[in-house]
C-alpha cells in the first residue's frame, strides 16, 4: 500500500532595497583680516655730554706749586721735624760734652761734625716724577633711545562654511512575493 504524499513549494519573499547616497558638499569662505597702522611713530633721542676730569695737583706740586695750605702744612711739618732733628743733636752733643771730665778729646771731634760740610747730592730729576702723578677720569656720554609706536588694529572676521547635506534616500520594494504550493500524489481517490 503506497501512502499518498504532499509536496509542499514555498517561496521565500524578497525586499529589494536601492539607496541614493549623494556628496556632501561643504565651501569654507576665506577669512577677512584687517590690519590699521598708522605709521607715524615718534623717535626720541637724548645724549648726556661726556665728562673728562684732570687732575694735576701731584704733578704742580712736584714742581713747587702749591696751594698755600698746603705749603703752610708742610713748612710746619718740616719746622718740627728740624726742631727735633735740633734737639737730639744738641742732647747727642751734651751727652758727648760730659765726657771731657774723663779727659776725651770730644772738643775736636765735635768742631769736625759742625764744622763739615755735607755735600750735595745731585741727581737728574723730573717734573712730575712720573705719569701717573697726573690722575684722569673719564665718564662717557649716555644715549638714550626712545620710540613709541601704535600698536597695529588687528580684525579678523570669520565667514562660517557653506554646509550642503542632502539627504539619502532609500526605496524599499517588494521584488519578490511569498508564494506556497501544495501538491498530492498517491492519492487513493476512491477514498
Amino acid at each position: 500500500m503506497q501512502l499518498a504524499h504532499i509536496h509542499i513549494q514555498s517561496q521565500n519573499a524578497e525586499v529589494g532595497l536601492t539607496q541614493t547616497r549623494p556628496n556632501m558638499n561643504i565651501r569654507q569662505h576665506s577669512a577677512v583680516m584687517q590690519i590699521d597702522q598708522e605709521l607715524a611713530g615718534t623717535l626720541s633721542i637724548s645724549k648726556t655730554a661726556s665728562k673728562l676730569y684732570i687732575n694735576q695737583t701731584e704733578a704742580f706740586a712736584d714742581a713747587n706749586l702749591k696751594s698755600p695750605l698746603r705749603m703752610s702744612s708742610e713748612w710746619s711739618e718740616k719746622g718740627k721735624q728740624a726742631v727735633m732733628n735740633y734737639i737730639t743733636k744738641t742732647a747727642r752733643d751734651g751727652e758727648q760734652l760730659k765726657k771731657i771730665e774723663t779727659g776725651a778729646k770730644v772738643l775736636p771731634q765735635l768742631a769736625k761734625q759742625n764744622g763739615e760740610r755735607q755735600p750735595k747730592e745731585v741727581n737728574i730729576g723730573f717734573v712730575p716724577e712720573n705719569a701717573f702723578k697726573v690722575k684722569l677720569d673719564y665718564e662717557p656720554s649716555q644715549i638714550t633711545v626712545e620710540s613709541e609706536w601704535p600698536d597695529p588694529n588687528i580684525q579678523f572676521h570669520v565667514q562660517p562654511p557653506d554646509i550642503q547635506i542632502p539627504k539619502w534616500e532609500t526605496d524599499v520594494y517588494l521584488q519578490q512575493k511569498e508564494a506556497i504550493s501544495f501538491q498530492a500524489t498517491n492519492v487513493d481517490k476512491r477514498l
